[in-house]
């Protein structure tokens, strides 16, 4: 009885004495993705794409016949099913309370009355709405020195105040407060141009995006950063960050998976997983 696909990939790997625990350091994913290929449970791994991908580098990685590999997971992964992208759970949409609308509409048009009437109130109720203004009498101010001052000698000078004068009246400009901006929020966009599985995690390890994207689709995420990102088809991707396109350095792709930290900024660098000390590694 011939070997099926998961035995060939342990039979190398035991070949070259590593372990899985060491084969899931060196491709960057968890040993129960290595375990699960192991053993042929590929429905445990996640959608097709996604499997073949794994598969691809695991086979690359010990040495085993790749084409060969992939030629009877075609045959067998027939019956694992893509993934229905256009099933997309939506929230219940809350019932309508028909009395409580009712309610709603009655108050807000008695404040629409109650609104016009108080502006009608407040522009006179049909009386000028612009007061008079008294001008100023400014025959008034000038007084007539010689009948209203009757000096005993008329020698004294007389003194006259100096006309007042109005202080210069200075416009404040008023400042705009500034807007507070969250620190460290990401706001995350990717766009595909072929089937990619797509894994985002914010700083503190949550979840926030974990799916299969298709064709033509967008991932969006947003939160802490620095947001952690896996990409399955990184060459068939792009990156926006907060609006604005980011390009994945080459450097970053390692058969056709990338693997990046990105923050607030925009910067990306590289994540790599801590290596599993083994056996075989301690001296």
């Amino acid at each position: 009885m011939s070997e099926s696909i998961g035995q060939r990939l342990a039979r190398c790997r035991e070949a070259m004495s590593l372990t899985t625990a060491t084969a899931a350091a060196r491709l960057h994913c968890d040993e129960s993705i290595i375990v699960s290929l192991e053993a042929d449970r590929f429905a445990e791994i996640g959608a097709r794409v996604f499997v073949q991908g794994h598969l691809r580098r695991y086979a690359d990685l010990v040495g085993a016949p790749t084409a060969e590999l992939m030629a009877d997971w075609t045959a067998q992964g027939a019956a694992l099913a893509a993934p229905d992208l256009t099933k997309i759970p939506r929230a219940p949409m809350p019932a309508v309370d028909s009395q409580a609308w009712g309610r709603r509409l009655g108050l807000l048009a008695a404040a629409v009355v109650i609104a016009v009437a108080a502006w009608w109130i407040l522009q006179g109720g049909g009386v000028s709405s612009q007061p008079a203004v008294a001008e100023p009498a400014m025959t008034s101010e000038v007084v007539d020195v010689s009948d209203a001052v009757t000096p005993s000698d008329p020698s004294m000078p007389i003194e006259v105040p100096p006309p007042a004068t109005e202080a210069p009246v200075v416009a404040s400009a008023a400042v705009a407060p500034s807007v507070p901006v969250a620190e460290g929020r990401v706001v995350l966009a990717v766009d595909v141009r072929a089937d990619c599985w797509v894994e985002i995690y914010d700083a503190a390890g949550q979840k926030l995006y974990f799916d299969n994207v298709g064709r033509g689709g967008q991932a969006r995420a947003a939160g802490q950063g620095p947001l952690r990102v896996l990409l399955g088809r990184a060459d068939a991707a792009s990156l926006q960050v907060g609006g604005r396109p980011v390009t994945i350095p080459a450097g970053f792709i390692r058969n056709s998976t990338a693997y990046f930290t990105v923050d607030a900024a925009a910067r990306l660098r590289p994540f790599i997983k801590p290596e599993v000390l083994t056996s075989e590694q301690v001296p």
